[in-house]
């Protein structure tokens, strides 16, 4: 989880994002929130910060449910070493009961995380 000053607090997680208004090829989300996540991919990709781009994360907790839908505006973009990453701020998702469910899903195993071993 970060720790970072954010409306909603970020998950780390893995999943493969499909968006072919960015890149042909796929990338991979880095981490999640309910009003955002952060992306990249593994070449340099041309972001207008002033568009609004549908991206489909498959999740890799999840594989056999579809892809989750969201309709995200890119906030800021870095790239580094040929690869680029991205933060998006989510402004809607027609998955968005699913998505709901995932971050309430993240907060339970993370708060799981913070218990003191019993041992």
């Amino acid at each position: 989880m970060s720790e970072e000053n954010r409306i909603s607090t970020r998950y780390s997680e893995i999943g493969r994002v499909t968006a072919p208004e960015l890149c042909a090829l796929p990338g991979i989300l880095d981490n999640i929130s309910a009003t955002g996540c952060k992306i990249h991919f593994p070449v340099s990709v041309v972001v207008d910060l002033e568009a609004e781009y549908m991206i489909k994360i498959q999740l890799t907790r999840s594989p056999e449910e579809p892809p989750l839908q969201l309709m995200c505006k890119p906030m800021w973009v870095s790239e580094n070493k040929g690869a680029t990453s991205i933060g998006l701020s989510i402004l809607y998702s027609p998955d968005d009961a699913r998505l709901r469910d995932f971050i309430s899903y993240l907060e339970e195993i993370n708060d799981d995380d913070d218990l003191p071993d019993l041992v």
